[in-house]
């Protein structure tokens, strides 16, 4: 009997042109999608909450597949992830849903986290998920900025090359920016090169949104105008005007997407 399972799936998205199948390139959707046809013995549409673009990871992608198969959840957890040899894509859990359960349909609210690493060149073990920004940033006109984000907003000024949206307004819930203690949260830690001393070559930054929806490339377009703001090369009160240009000249530089994580998605 046909069943519909929702996946939260983690992935480094560096060796990927994104989450969508392509005919010409390799995509996160099409790798995981194979995996299981072989197991069930059938192909089936696996449906994402959002789709990540080349280069962006994902803590808990959350996609949502029908089958027809009497395989167990922990039973087909457990060989899905061990055919995904590459290490660089997970699925960190499969639950039974409802029927008609669509990932994206369903999806009330996404958030994102954006790292930047402010300083000299980042250690090699974080180096494809921050964004290395040598210059020096002003946090607190940043974090200034990152509030008129908030609200029901026309985001067209944000928004990338490529899309066909129906409208450009979208409702930001939360915009926050703050510096990490990096001794504590780097992923990987780096001991210190004398002892009883920390390595001080740069602050790790992380920006992370909330909102019911968004435009391609509008996070990173976003943190872009953020460091420009940072940088001293726009105002804090320039995103306010930004924002009601709708106009994308007038946001700052694209943020490179090695810096974009989708951290959740709440359903």
């Amino acid at each position: 009997m046909p069943r519909t399972l929702k996946l939260t799936i983690a992935y480094d998205g560096t060796a990927y042109a994104g989450w969508q199948r392509q005919l010409n390139a390799q995509g996160i959707q099409a790798v995981i999608e194979d995996e299981i046809a072989t197991i069930v013995g059938a192909h089936n549409p696996l449906v994402a909450a959002g789709r990540t673009d080349a280069g962006v990871h994902a803590a808990a992608q959350v996609a949502s597949i029908t089958i027809d198969h009497p395989i167990g959840n922990d039973a087909l957890l457990k060989a899905l992830n061990a055919r995904l040899k590459a290490g660089d894509i997970r699925i960190r859990a499969i639950e039974d849903t409802f029927d008609r359960f669509d990932a994206r349909i369903f999806a009330k609210t996404k958030t994102y986290r954006y790292a930047i690493w402010n300083g000299i060149a980042p250690n090699p073990f974080i180096r494809h998920v921050v964004w290395h920004v040598p210059y020096v940033l002003d946090l607190q006109r940043m974090v200034a900025a990152a509030a008129g984000l908030v609200g029901e907003q026309d985001f067209a000024a944000f928004q990338g090359r490529g899309s066909d949206v129906k409208t450009t307004v979208r409702t930001v819930l939360a915009a926050e920016l703050l510096e990490l203690n990096i001794d504590t949260d780097q992923p990987v830690a780096v001991s210190p090169l004398d002892p009883g001393t920390l390595p001080r070559d740069g602050r790790l930054l992380r920006f992370e949104i909330s909102g019911t929806g968004f435009l391609r490339h509008m996070v990173r377009t976003i943190v872009g105008t953020l460091v420009d703001i940072g940088r001293g090369q726009m105002a804090p009160e320039d995103m306010r005007r930004i924002i009601e240009s709708c106009d994308r000249t007038q946001a700052g530089q694209t943020a490179p997407a090695q810096g974009l994580m989708l951290w959740k998605v709440d359903y």
